[in-house]
């Protein structure tokens, strides 16, 4: 069963690096995904050459090299699909020093007397501080940009309300939040079963659950990720105690920004945009983003996401009591007041009217 998976992991993933890379718009977020990908190609062409000329020897050389692209590709992805950015900054490619550091290392210590691929490997398997140094050096990035990852996707998370109108699988990034922590689980596991399996306690085969998973991450990454958007993030958002520092706005301001944003929603009524978002209606009313949810937070009480459907349920309690508007379904009523699904409609309404659409037509 092994083989059959490593063979069609490595064509799964070469597949996927060309669907993103043919994505339209290719933004940098999903170049730094392409890349990702592209290091579990190489993981699954290492098995590949292992198993067709029955290499016994430990590759680490290569795997951990390899692995090494693993936890910054995830960070910056993690990065640049929250905050879009013109160009990759040019700082962001020290992230990748420590992987041309593990590269350089290698080839100072290579035997120059070994005469074959395997004398090689087996050179490097004699030199353990090297493996262990680089391990340790390995983990440590696993963890230091797994937290980082988890960060940022933990701050996307919190300020999804205060950039979106709306719910929606892809601006949620689930998807990535589980692929960060199962990854650092999996590759901590992968550690702990080797180190035991050289010490002679056990001799399950890891490469095999590696594969599995891996092959996993490439079918995740090709369904989640290629249809991910660019999403919406707040550099300039609360802090914990929920006051924005150094905005520069002020009171008078925040008031003219208020009765200006509230003067466009009623009269372009653009929450029936059933993907309205905070840059959307920035660009409409002129408005830094940062500043509408600013005044929306500290003068109004409430996020984004309140302020938009409070016009949507409103105007859903017109047309539900409407005499012309009794033949309509709840679904159609949602889909006319800017919903992207019954679902999201019953909720709101629930929670804003503290009864169901259906209790509120028999009122």
């Amino acid at each position: 069963m092994e083989v059959p998976i490593i063979y069609i992991g490595f064509a799964q993933a070469i597949f996927t690096v060309l669907i993103i890379f043919l994505k339209k718009p290719l933004k940098i977020a999903d170049i730094i995904l392409a890349v990702w990908v592209m290091a579990i190609v190489l993981m699954f062409c290492l098995n590949i050459i292992q198993k067709v000329y029955q290499i016994k020897e430990e590759t680490w050389v290569f795997s951990l090299s390899i692995f090494m692209i693993f936890p910054p590709s995830l960070y910056l992805y993690s990065k640049y699909v929250t905050i879009e950015f013109n160009r990759f900054k040019r700082l962001d490619f020290l992230h990748f020093a420590p992987l041309f550091m593990t590269i350089i290392l290698i080839l100072l210590f290579r035997n120059p007397e070994s005469t074959d691929f395997l004398s090689g490997i087996y050179y490097y398997n004699q030199i353990f501080w090297l493996r262990d140094s680089i391990g340790i050096v390995f983990n440590m990035m696993l963890w230091v940009y797994g937290v980082l990852a988890l960060k940022n996707v933990i701050r996307f998370k919190k300020q999804i309300k205060n950039n979106y109108s709306f719910e929606s699988s892809r601006i949620s990034l689930t998807w990535l939040f589980v692929i960060l922590i199962s990854f650092m689980v999996l590759i901590n596991l992968i550690i702990v079963v080797s180190t035991l399996k050289n010490t002679g306690i056990i001799h399950n085969d890891i490469d095999a659950i590696r594969d599995i998973a891996l092959l996993v991450y490439v079918y995740i990454v090709s369904i989640w990720g290629y249809h991910q958007r660019p999403l919406i993030s707040n550099s300039k958002a609360p802090d914990d105690s929920g006051k924005y520092q150094k905005s520069g706005l002020k009171s008078e301001q925040a008031n003219e920004h208020l009765q200006k944003l509230i003067l466009f929603m009623e009269k372009t009524e653009a929450w029936k945009d059933n993907e309205l978002t905070v840059a959307k209606l920035s660009k409409q009313t002129q408005i830094p983003k940062h500043h509408i949810t600013q005044v929306l937070n500290e003068i109004l009480q409430k996020n984004f996401f309140t302020f938009v459907n409070e016009y949507r349920i409103e105007y859903a309690k017109t047309l539900i009591k409407s005499p012309k508007h009794q033949s309509w379904s709840f679904v159609a009523i949602a889909y006319e007041c800017g919903f992207n699904s019954k679902t999201a409609f019953n909720n709101f309404f629930k929670k804003y009217t503290e009864m169901t659409p259906s209790e509120f037509r028999k009122r």
